[in-house]
C-alpha cells in the first residue's frame, strides 16, 4: 500500500506540480481509467490493415533492378489486440520471399497471388485478404556495348573570325557502357561527343562527361574524356602586287592591260599576318589563257611563301584590250 501511495505522489508531482489536490485526484483517476481501458481493449479481437514486408528473389545474377522493387504489401488481418500490436510495432517481421521465375518478362504481380505465401508465414493473426492490387516489377538483363568516340569540328561554336588550328585530341577513342538492356540498346556504334561551350576564343582543354542514355544505372568506362585543341583569330588581308607575263605571242605589244597590279586577298592568322616576304609571292599572266571572248584573264600563282600555301587565296581578274598593229 505504501508503494502505491509513492507512485501516486510521483505521478501527481510530475503531471500537475502546481495544481491542488482535488484536480490532481481527478486527472490521475482519468489517467488510471484510460490505462485500464487500453489494456483491457487489447484483449479483444480486431480487423485492421497492416503493412507486411516482402522480398523478391531470382536466380540469374546477370540481372539488374531498373526501378526499386516493392518492399511492403498492404494486408487486412484479424487478431487479438496484443498480437496486432506486436505485428505492427514491437517486433521485426521476417519478409515473405516472393520468387520470380522470369523476372525480365514478368512486369507485375497481382497482390492476390501472394495470399498463400503470406498466410503460411503468419501466426497469431488471421489473414483476410491482400489489399494491394498490383506490384510492378522493373528488372532487366545486364548488357555491355562499345562505342567509338568522335567529335564533329563543324559543330563546335567558335568566336567570330576564330578557327581551329590544331588536331582535336581526345584522351580516349572509345568507351564501354554497361547497364540495363533497355538503355544499352540506345548506345550507337559511333558516339558523337558534344562540346557545349560557345564562342570559344582560346585554347580548349576540358573534361567532358559521357552520357548515361537516360539512366544512372548505366556505368561508363571511362566516365569522362579530355578534349584539347587550339584556336586562332583570322583576319582578312588584301595585297596589290605586280605580275609577270608568260607565253607572250609575237604581237604581245598589242595587248594593253588596264591594270599593272593584281589584287589578291586571303585570310591569315592574326599573329602570322606580317611573318612573310612579299617578294616571295609571284604572280603571272599567261597569254594562252586570255579569253578571246571578253579579253579578261586571271593571274596565276607562280610561287608562295610556305606560310600561305594552305590558305585560300582569291585573285581578281584583269581586263585588257587588244589593238591590232
Amino acid at each position: 500500500m505504501k508503494q502505491f501511495e509513492n507512485i501516486w505522489d510521483w505521478l501527481s508531482n510530475l503531471l500537475l506540480p502546481q495544481s491542488n489536490d482535488t484536480i490532481k485526484v481527478v486527472v490521475l483517476c482519468f489517467v488510471t481509467a484510460t490505462t485500464f481501458w487500453f489494456f483491457n481493449a487489447l484483449n479483444d479481437n480486431y480487423s485492421t490493415r497492416i503493412s507486411y514486408p516482402i522480398k523478391f528473389t531470382y536466380q540469374d545474377s546477370s540481372l539488374v533492378v531498373v526501378e526499386e522493387l516493392p518492399q511492403r504489401v498492404s494486408i487486412n488481418v484479424n487478431g487479438g489486440g496484443w498480437n496486432l500490436l506486436r505485428k505492427t510495432f514491437w517486433f521485426t517481421i521476417e519478409p515473405v520471399e516472393v520468387p520470380l521465375e522470369d523476372p525480365v518478362n514478368q512486369k507485375y504481380i497481382l497482390g492476390s497471388s501472394l495470399y498463400s505465401l503470406i498466410a503460411d508465414q503468419m501466426t497469431e493473426v488471421q489473414l483476410n485478404f491482400i489489399e494491394t492490387d498490383t506490384l510492378n516489377i522493373e528488372i532487366d538483363s545486364l548488357r555491355s556495348a562499345k562505342a567509338k568516340l568522335f567529335i564533329d569540328s563543324t559543330t563546335i561554336s567558335l568566336a567570330q573570325d576564330y578557327r581551329i588550328t590544331s588536331a582535336i585530341n581526345k584522351s580516349h577513342d572509345s568507351a564501354i557502357f554497361t547497364g540495363p538492356e533497355r538503355f544499352i540498346k540506345n548506345v550507337p556504334s559511333e558516339l558523337k561527343i558534344e562540346i557545349e561551350e560557345e564562342n570559344i576564343s582560346s585554347e580548349y582543354d576540358e573534361d567532358i562527361y559521357l552520357p548515361t542514355f537516360g539512366s544512372s544505372l548505366v556505368n561508363r568506362n571511362p566516365v569522362e574524356i579530355n578534349v584539347q585543341f587550339r584556336v586562332s583569330k583570322f583576319i582578312q588581308q588584301e595585297l596589290m602586287l605586280p605580275f609577270e607575263k608568260i607565253n607572250a605571242p609575237e604581237d604581245s605589244n598589242a595587248y594593253i592591260f588596264n591594270d599593272s597590279l593584281a589584287r589578291i586577298s586571303f585570310q591569315i592568322q592574326e599573329e602570322l599576318a606580317g611573318n612573310y616576304n612579299l617578294d616571295s609571292i609571284r604572280l603571272a599572266v599567261d597569254y594562252e589563257q586570255i579569253s578571246q571572248k571578253d579579253s579578261v584573264t586571271k593571274p596565276i600563282i607562280l610561287s608562295l611563301p610556305q606560310i600561305l600555301k594552305d590558305k585560300k587565296i582569291t585573285i581578281d581578274s584583269i581586263k585588257l584590250q587588244y589593238e591590232k598593229p
